[in-house]
């Protein structure tokens, strides 16, 4: 059977890491680490949207009550 180059790549890349941050206990906890990290810049992302020229968006919801309003009023 003959070795897979990338196979064999990715091993080694794989004991680099766990070397480099203590063991597999430590890698996974890099990794969590970055997971939460990429989880806060999203969540910034979709707030930044929503408050677009330092306002608040409005919703649908929110527009259609402002229309009933003024069609009552």
């Amino acid at each position: 059977m003959s070795r897979d180059v990338i196979v064999d790549e990715v091993r080694r890349v794989r004991e680099q890491l766990v070397k480099r941050y203590g063991g597999l206990d430590g890698w996974i906890e890099h990794l969590q680490a970055m997971d939460r990290e990429r989880a806060r810049k999203a969540k910034r992302r979709t707030v930044k949207k929503l408050t677009a020229n330092g306002r608040k968006r409005r919703t649908r919801a929110a527009k259609g009550k402002a229309t009933r309003a003024i069609k009552a009023g």
